[in-house]
């Protein structure tokens, strides 16, 4: 199983922006797979024939399709064994690939770079999501085509249109669940529900002119959220008349249909088609976090920490070696198996998981028992207090959870006096709905590594953020959550009863409404949130970008934190404000950046999309 990375100088001569997209790219591929560089005529004359079935071939296109007689045999023996191709197209003119590749579809980086509105100083991380994208396509445990899907609809005027959508995901064979259909008399809803948005790979949500009017629904997305589960929005129905939603899952839906009879049992097939290729790019594009997950454990392997040794390639499979603290003799390490999957396992992953286990020699011994303590895989899943028990020592659970108790236990206790708090600023940026998904993930990523170091998280009241950053607490931090978030809400936008409520989530403040005008009452809020007593930083995702006559929030909040003496951190691979901004700052070659931490860190902030490792380097760096 090898990825073959093609130099651009061979399809497309010389391109400045194309070769340090090759270079960030093969430097992503070379931390996760084996990979082999064509990097010349020669090359590809040795190599033609030699990439099979279970290999990949990365390459760029040329804009005039005239390719070399070398590459086209190249590519011709390489279709003639089944190899899979990945061409890049490094512009618009660029987007046809080859005649002879069986599946003509190009990565367009342009338009990548476009729908996630980061800029061209954001290339690396469109080149690691390629190498990442690529690399899944080979393994089997990161994706899979018949997904498990949780449709979430209102039953007033969504029943039948619902219906419709839940017989073709039938006649599709997807994995799918539906409440009316698939919760008997008798259960307790709320547990069948939490449990099937647990082994959801993604939610599609039904949403006609009722949704906001149901508890059940804003129950559910507020679940989905929490759980950091991919939302698949589609609109149903014209604007007029509807009922705002609560909680709303993005800025905006995926798809809107506006003109739809609701009272009919079918749905557009098309439509239906869509959806679910939508489910898919999404679950896939968030299975690329076990890249990051990984790179937590080699750091842990290299700091000495643990001792991490691969042992199967196609599945991801591990030994990891944990040292026993603290006992007067010397004691054998914990040792556990695991191994990586990117979407939730299924039955037929559990046999192939303990197969496995078998095929590299763990067996069972007959008296003794297992030569490790436990084996588990881990999965895309919500953090949960308990793991999902296959046969004991075998378990299913949170693959974040895992290396989030590894780093803890590495650490040793913490001393329960810090309490420095850590200011989140940040909105939804100027993207497509699917990439939201990322601010959602670098979002969940630093709320629970600032919980897990005992510290405090401050931000600004939003009302679909603020419900996720709860739960989080209350998961993380059972015994003091409250103490654990500090929100500030200004009274333009709610009265004091409101606060009240919200005070039984976190330690609410409510500023003033000023003169009844919204912008100087959010300046308020923002000065008393920006000084607050324990806050240390200011961490900043996202945002909307700069427009005509309207200056950014996080613009405010930025100018406010470095008046009060606070070190401003940008996280630029979510897109939106965030990006710009650092863009500039690299522009400049950094000059005057806005925290004490070195250059590579600040441009390892901006387009990395590791951000559970870019947590934890943060908040090292600042001795939380």
């Amino acid at each position: 199983m090898r990825v073959y990375i093609i130099k651009p100088v061979l399809t497309l001569g010389s391109d400045e922006q194309a070769h340090k997209f090759y270079g960030f790219c093969l430097d992503e591929l070379n931390r996760h797979a084996e990979t082999r560089v064509i990097q010349n005529d020669m090359n590809l004359i040795q190599s033609t024939g030699q990439p099979t079935e279970r290999d990949i071939v990365i390459f760029f296109n040329r804009a005039d399709n005239n390719y070399s007689a070398v590459f086209d045999k190249f590519l011709s023996e390489g279709v003639h064994s089944g190899v899979k191709f990945y061409p890049v197209s490094i512009s618009s003119v660029h987007r046809v690939p080859p005649r002879c590749i069986p599946d003509p579809q190009s990565y367009d980086v342009k338009e990548a770079i476009e729908r996630r509105n980061l800029t061209n100083s954001q290339l690396e991380t469109i080149a690691i999501a390629v190498a990442r994208d690529a690399i899944s396509i080979l393994q089997p445990t990161l994706t899979r085509r018949n997904m498990s899907l949780f449709l979430s609809h209102r039953r007033s005027d969504g029943e039948e249109v619902a219906g419709g959508f839940y017989d073709a995901l039938c006649l599709r064979a997807q994995n799918r669940f539906r409440d009316l259909s698939d919760i008997l008399v008798g259960d307790k809803a709320q547990d069948v529900i939490e449990n099937n948005l647990r082994k959801s790979d993604a939610v599609i949500f039904l949403d006609t002119p009722q949704s906001g009017d149901s508890e059940w629904i804003e129950l559910e997305l507020k679940m989905a959220l929490s759980m950091n589960l991919p939302i698949v929005w589609v609109k149903l129905g014209e604007e007029s008349g509807r009922v705002n939603l609560r909680v709303k899952p993005a800025e905006s839906p995926h798809f809107w249909l506006k003109f739809i009879d609701l009272s009919l049992r079918e749905m557009d097939q098309n439509l239906v088609d869509s959806v679910i290729h939508k489910a898919f790019e999404i679950s896939r594009e968030k299975s690329m976090s076990i890249f990051g997950h990984l790179q937590r454990m080699r750091e842990l392997d290299r700091e000495g920490k643990i001792s991490l040794e691969l042992i199967n390639e196609q599945s991801y499979m591990y030994e990891v070696k944990i040292p026993r603290n603290g006992f007067r003799y010397i004691q054998r390490p914990m040792t556990h198996l695991i191994s990586f999957y990117g979407r939730i396992p299924r039955d037929d992953d559990r046999f192939s998981f303990n197969h496995s286990i078998i095929e590299q020699g763990y067996s069972k011994h007959p008296r003794l028992g297992h030569v490790y303590d436990a084996a588990i895989m881990l999965a895309p899943m919500a953090s949960q207090n308990n793991q999902d028990l296959i046969e004991e020592p075998h378990f299913i659970d949170s693959c974040d959870e895992y290396i989030s108790s590894l780093e803890i236990y590495s650490r040793g206790r913490l001393l329960l006096s810090q309490k420095k708090g850590l200011i989140i600023s940040g909105a939804f940026p100027d993207c497509e709905p699917e990439y939201q998904q990322l601010l959602w993930s670098a979002l969940c990523a630093f709320i629970q590594t600032i919980l897990d170091r005992n510290g405090n998280v401050i931000f600004g009241a939003h009302p679909t953020f603020q419900q996720v950053i709860f739960d989080i607490a209350k998961l993380r931090r059972p015994n003091d959550y409250i103490q654990a978030i500090h929100m500030f809400i200004s009274k333009y936008f709610v009265t004091q009863a409101t606060i009240d409520e919200v005070s039984s989530h976190a330690v609410v403040t409510g500023t003033e409404n000023v003169e009844n005008d919204r912008g100087k009452s959010l300046s308020t809020m923002r000065k008393a949130m920006i000084n607050h007593e324990t806050a240390v930083c200011m961490i900043v995702l996202g945002g909307k970008t700069r427009r005509p006559g309207l200056s950014p929030g996080i613009d405010e909040e930025i100018e406010l934190a470095k008046a009060a003496g606070l070190p401003v951190f940008l996280v630029g691979s979510v897109g939106g404000r965030s990006a710009e901004i650092a863009a500039e700052f690299q522009d400049t070659a950094w000059q005057n950046k806005l925290n004490p931490m070195s250059i590579e860190f600040n441009q390892e902030l901006m387009v990395s999309p590791n951000y559970a490792t870019l947590a934890n380097k943060l908040l090292d760096a600042l001795g939380i």
